[in-house]
């Protein structure tokens, strides 16, 4: 639709981008009429997830505008670097979805959502750009649209046709972007656009559990809900498919809310008793019942680690010594005895602390299958991915925040032909053909302590 510059403002001294309209389409009344729109709306949006816009202007016939230059490149570039794990997806539609959501607010639909329109800054906060194919709301009621404005692989079926839309084409565009970030696909593809826009209006949406077995099953019910033909079944807003995205992703729907600016804009999340969804209060109890685990779990995890005449070592005691088989029940295997090796602790092992959105992460390594737990409330890890037998947490928490986190290894799988050798509580130890009691609670585990930085 237009020329964009990377220019310099000697004003003050940074760099920017500037939008021209080219001087070979002037001819073209339309075409410039969309453009002239698009500086005074954008102009109008103030949002901290939407590019700013400096200045607006004309030149010698040429209308443009003024925006911030964002250094860090688009969604398309990250995604081309590999898949997005569903917590950093998470962050960036959570930030996305209210700066969509305060253009809702005010009337404007995006209409051409992609990742070539998510840019980062040098922090690598995401913001909307290109609302230039965008439409104001009628004065009267919803968002009309004559014509057929967009990206056939990020366009909602009501809007391939051509029939009336509203913010809900913009959740449909969002749930494209969600599931090619987590599998690193368009849900999509044909040999021409065309064909793209037909599978967009009647084919199902595509399982994105058979591309990434891997991923939680909640993950594809909440693309399919976006990506439902049927506007109506849709989320009804951009921020209710982040909260369930969160929910998935860190086990609560983060404070974010479909308010005013202001509540966009802080990020409090407030929800009335007679707005509260069912699962709002099935997740009440969900977190009693895990409150009331963790309480019990935590009552008896200090006894273990911090008994009488013990302290609360990162290594758990490992016998060099051969074991010492006991005699037991003829239908089952000896027993190892009291000098069995107990498993040894994982190694765990400090790779980043960092800043992000002035709070602060801690990024540890530890074994792939290992089990963690942070041993302060006020803390938090969260699994990112697993390459080479290692798996990275990313911890955080308040600033300057010290907490014990706690990983564990479990003891190898016992084989199928092994299984029944040993009595109920015993594991079968293939190397040394004995049955080896649970090794107590605190053997195969290490206590870490993680630091927390203070971000300003």
């Amino acid at each position: 639709m237009a020329t964009v510059y990377r220019a310099y403002d000697p004003s003050f001294d940074r760099e920017v981008a500037i939008k021209v309209l080219p001087r070979e389409m002037l001819h073209d009344p339309q075409f410039r009429s969309r453009f002239e729109r698009e500086i005074k709306m954008v102009a109008g949006l103030e949002h901290p997830a939407i590019v700013p816009v400096y200045d607006v202007g004309n030149e010698d016939g040429q209308p443009y505008f003024v925006m911030r230059y964002m250094t860090g490149g688009s969604l398309s570039d990250q995604i081309a670097k590999g898949n997005f794990s569903v917590q950093d997806t998470a962050r960036v539609i959570e930030k996305i979805a209210k700066g969509l959501a305060y253009a809702h607010k005010k009337g404007i639909v995006h209409r051409d959502l992609k990742p070539d329109n998510i840019l980062f800054d040098n922090n690598e906060d995401p913001f909307i750009s290109d609302f230039g194919v965008a439409k104001l709301t009628e004065a009267g009621g919803g968002l009309t649209g004559s014509g057929v404005i967009g990206t056939p692989a990020y366009m909602s079926p009501e809007q391939a046709q051509g029939n009336e839309i509203d913010e809900r084409s913009d959740v449909y565009g969002l749930g494209v972007i969600v599931y090619q970030m987590l599998s690193g696909q368009q849900p999509y593809s044909a040999d021409t656009p065309m064909g793209v826009v037909v599978k967009h209006i009647t084919e199902p949406v595509p399982e994105i559990l058979k591309v990434l077995p891997t991923l939680p099953p909640e993950v594809d019910e909440i693309i399919k809900m976006a990506l439902a033909k049927d506007k109506n079944l849709r989320y009804a807003n951009t921020i209710e498919l982040a909260k369930a995205l969160n929910l998935v992703a860190f086990g609560n729907e983060g404070n974010i809310s479909f308010g005013t600016n202001a509540g966009l804009r802080s990020g409090i999340y407030k929800q009335t008793a007679e707005s509260a969804p069912a699962r709002g209060k099935m997740g009440l109890v969900v977190a009693g019942i895990v409150l009331l685990v963790l309480v019990v779990g935590g009552f008896l995890l200090r006894n273990q680690l911090f008994a009488p005449g013990k302290g609360s070592s990162t290594e758990a005691p490992a016998s060099t010594e051969a074991p010492t088989l006991e005699t037991v029940n003829s239908s089952f295997a000896p027993a190892c005895g009291p000098n069995v090796p107990l498993p040894p602790p994982p190694e765990i092992k400090e790779t980043n602390s960092t800043c992000a959105k002035k709070n602060p992460y801690v990024t540890i390594v530890v074994p792939d299958g290992a089990t963690f737990e942070p041993l302060d409330p006020a803390g938090s890890c969260v699994s990112q991915k697993a390459s080479d037998g290692k798996h990275i947490l990313l911890c955080t928490g308040p600033g300057f925040l010290e907490y014990d986190l706690k990983v564990c290894v479990p003891p190898p799988p016992v084989a199928e032909s092994d299984l029944g050798k040993c009595s109920q509580g015993s594991n079968f130890d293939a190397a040394n053909q004995c049955c080896v009691p649970p090794p107590p609670g605190g053997a195969g585990c290490a206590i870490y302590k993680i630091k927390l930085k203070g971000c300003g």
